[in-house]
């Protein structure tokens, strides 16, 4: 009996020490900067965390930094305060998706990989109509870091309809090119892409854009 008692007093308590020790899974919260890692910036006051650095670029993470509500970045969404937003996930990732639009006889090429939750890699191409280049322009571009506050909203040079899209940016050499990217696709399934282009220095030329339309994946 003796025998009995003790061995379900061993049971118990062998039961009650592999629970006690197992690892519950880790949950992030609003409040919770335990594991994450503190970003230093040249902002006074910053205060980022982020939960893995490498998977966001140091232009995106420079921008966030000027913004000074508490912020957080986890994976492949952002905490503001107590808001939770998404990154972009409309184009698919490390797949290059092609645009094209058709205006006065010139036709625009887009094509765009999204390599990373905020990076693109692009060529943007106009073709004349005798089939020759008129322009380009190829480069990496960056989500505006405060993507979260409002989304962008372009007008559809088809439709006439207004819908919301994400803001890309190049900005090198004093020039600065843009990559809207609608969220959502059309009413026919298509993606939608509009570009602009600037130099502070008009010198160094200008993409000839007066005319793009709205660029549509094929």
């Amino acid at each position: 009996m003796k025998q009995t008692v003790h061995i379900l007093i061993w049971t118990l308590t062998l039961a009650l020490t592999l629970f006690c020790c197992k690892k519950q899974p880790e949950k992030i919260t609003d409040n919770d900067t335990t594991n994450m890692q503190v970003v230093l910036t040249d902002e006074e006051g910053s205060n980022l965390y982020i939960n893995n650095k490498s998977q966001y670029d140091q232009i995106f993470i420079d921008g966030l930094a000027k913004y000074k509500e508490r912020i957080k970045l986890v994976d492949n969404f952002i905490i503001v305060d107590s808001d939770t937003i998404y990154f972009p996930e409309d184009l698919p990732l490390k797949k290059e998706t092609y645009f094209k639009g058709t205006s006065n006889g010139n036709h625009f090429l887009l094509s765009i990989t999204r390599t990373s939750l905020t990076n693109l890699v692009y060529n943007f191409e106009i073709i004349g109509s005798d089939h020759e280049t008129v322009d380009w322009r190829s480069g990496n571009a960056t989500l505006a870091s405060i993507f979260f506050l409002a989304s962008e909203t372009d007008e559809d040079s088809e439709t006439d309809e207004s819908y919301e899209s994400s803001e890309y940016w190049d900005k090198s050499d004093g020039c600065e090119l843009s990559i809207r990217v609608g969220i959502g696709k059309d009413d026919n399934g298509k993606l939608r892409a509009k570009v602009t282009f600037g130099c502070d220095d008009k010198s160094k030329g200008t993409l000839a854009l007066d005319d793009c339309p709205t660029l549509r994946t094929e």
